[in-house]
């Protein structure tokens, strides 16, 4: 199996072909949590770990992925760069149980006809994010935050509907245009009840 380098300040990262390698759309989410301390995270679908390997620098992170490969080479990249985390298999939340003061997501989020869902949001982009919303709030402290990164083919405004829906206040905080279409990092808090 191929493996892929990847360099970010200083640090080295090995990504098997099998998992999602850093592209605009991690290190946008990466730009967005970069400066999150003493937090307890976790990163759900955490890939190869750039964002969870980081955070776990000044924060107690949890990184899950669906991906075995991806769990695997995030433990390793932990590893590598003198970092400790905990990281499982986990499909979203199925195989979590505490509560933590930010999750952070990089779905699939873009519509596509076939179902392999590694990448793919499903036919509107959006399959994987109506599951993660609405079982947030459970996972998530009151005062916690959710920074959920979506593509302008996502819908944004459906999302932002999907937050609402499930009681969750949620503003942009970042946008990035790349070629055929605009990343956008949402941050969701969920409202005083």
């Amino acid at each position: 199996m191929g493996f892929m380098k990847f360099f970010h300040n200083n640090m080295e990262f090995d990504i098997p072909q099998s998992v999602y390698e850093p592209r605009e759309d991690s290190l946008l989410l990466l730009e967005s949590v970069k400066e999150i301390k003493g937090k307890k995270v976790l990163e759900v679908g955490c890939g190869s770990g750039i964002i969870s390997i980081i955070l776990a620098k000044q924060n107690d992170v949890t990184a899950v992925d669906i991906n075995e490969e991806a769990v695997e080479a995030t433990k390793k990249n932990a590893e590598m760069n003198n970092v400790h985390l905990k990281c499982f298999q986990s499909d979203l939340f199925s195989d979590i149980s505490d509560t933590f003061d930010i999750i952070l997501f990089n779905p699939p989020y873009l519509p596509a006809e076939e179902e392999d869902l590694t990448y793919s949001g499903g036919a509107d982009g959006r399959q994987v994010i109506e599951k993660f919303i609405p079982q947030c709030r459970n996972y998530l402290k009151n005062d916690g935050e959710i920074y959920l990164l979506i593509s302008s083919l996502t819908g944004k405004e459906e999302v932002m509907k999907l937050f609402r829906k499930n009681n969750f206040s949620a503003e942009i905080i970042k946008k990035e245009k790349i070629s055929w279409e605009e990343l956008i990092v949402i941050c969701a808090h969920p409202d005083k009840i």
